[in-house]
């Protein structure tokens, strides 16, 4: 039987705050140089700026949004994204 890691513990020494800072600066970065235009990023983006309801830290955010976060990068082929993505999703999420 495999033995289940705590996740309380597993999360030790892993900067999720600082991960999900530079996935969101990665992201900002992606959709201004390719001038990307998506209904979805704008919603992100006022969500993540406190402009769209309550602020909360990014990493929030990516949790609440994972799915469409990750069809927006799958959409514009930001494979590097993606990698950064699904790290946080099972280190973080």
């Amino acid at each position: 039987m495999l033995e289940r890691p705590d996740r309380y513990i597993s999360f030790r020494d892993i900067d999720c705050d600082g991960n999900a800072e530079r996935f969101v600066t990665a992201l900002r970065t992606a959709m201004r140089t390719g001038e990307r235009d998506d209904p979805f990023w704008s919603y992100f983006e006022a969500k993540l700026e406190g402009r769209n309801g309550p602020k909360h830290d990014a990493l929030y955010h990516i949790h609440c949004h994972i799915n469409h976060l990750r069809e927006l990068l799958e959409r514009w082929n930001e494979a590097e994204l993606e990698i950064m993505l699904e790290a946080l999703e099972v280190e973080c999420c």
